[in-house]
């Protein structure tokens, strides 16, 4: 989620940097995320595979890890999607979310291609077929990438900035600290004030004939910022603007208090 790039004089062949853990500079994870364009709504659970020496979490990490409702985590060796969690995530989040009939719109990655298995794990009443994005033009065909996948990095990016433009004492590279920046994040964009963020991406793409009017999550959370947080006698800097309650939050009561929000509203609350 953070770019590895740092500025330094031209031609330089050792650049110095600063990071909060080493192992942060080359460990990554997979977010693996689904819409539909017919709710209008991502799936109710992010599945996410992180990164572990020996592909799996030891039993006091299992036991201790943050959890929540909308996250399903795995573990590999390299932090990316295998065909077993792949198999894992059509039995677990995608097929369990899914209503007598699904088409599923993929990438062309490899791991995607052994159909005959997913089909052995799907629900009997369920009609499902699979549509393939042909090689190099996943990002003029699926909706994901149109619309969807950059403002949720670009989301998580901003509060990651934040904690460092303010130094904050949280390390943004700990494995609990993704988990819960993740559920929050997740939970902001299922609000209904982005759900035609969804419908827009298929139309853009031509798949549907309906245009739609759309709320871009970054800009309504994080674009002019004023006021202080919404809770009494707190006068911290405000992070972002929920996209339910509309409430003014510093990044305490967005992150520490675990702001998971169901609530919409049409009015601001300061």
């Amino acid at each position: 989620m953070r770019p590895g790039r740092t500025l330094e004089t031209a031609g330089v062949k050792h650049v110095e940097a600063i990071t909060q853990s080493e192992n942060a500079m080359t460990h990554s994870y997979t977010v693996m995320m689904a819409v539909s364009p017919g709710r209008r709504k991502f799936l109710p659970v992010l599945f996410l595979t992180l990164k572990e020496e020996k592909g799996v979490f030891d039993p006091i990490v299992s036991r201790t890890m943050f959890k929540a409702h909308n996250l399903y985590v795995t573990a590999s060796t390299s932090g990316k999607m295998t065909k077993k969690l792949y198999l894992e995530w059509s039995e677990k989040v995608l097929f369990p979310h899914m209503e007598e009939r699904c088409i599923f719109l993929a990438d062309s990655w490899k791991t995607f291609s052994d159909q005959d298995s997913v089909i052995e794990l799907k629900p009997e009443e369920l009609e499902y077929e699979m549509l393939t994005i042909p090689p190099k033009v996943a990002g003029q065909i699926q909706p994901l990438d149109v619309l969807c996948f950059r403002m949720y990095k670009g989301c998580f990016k901003k509060i990651s900035d934040f904690v460092f433009l303010h130094d904050l004492p949280v390390p943004v590279h700990h494995r609990d600290v993704i988990l819960r920046l993740h559920s929050l994040l997740y939970q902001q964009f299922q609000s209904p004030r982005f759900e035609n963020l969804i419908a827009e991406a298929w139309h853009k793409l031509g798949y549907t004939d309906e245009r739609f009017m759309y709320v871009n999550p970054a800009k309504f959370m994080f674009d002019k910022l004023k006021g202080s947080c919404l809770h009494e006698n707190c006068r911290d800097i405000v992070l972002l603007v929920c996209g339910w309650c509309k409430a003014h939050l510093c990044f305490h009561h967005f992150y520490d208090t675990h702001h998971f929000c169901i609530i919409c509203l049409n009015e601001f609350v300061y």
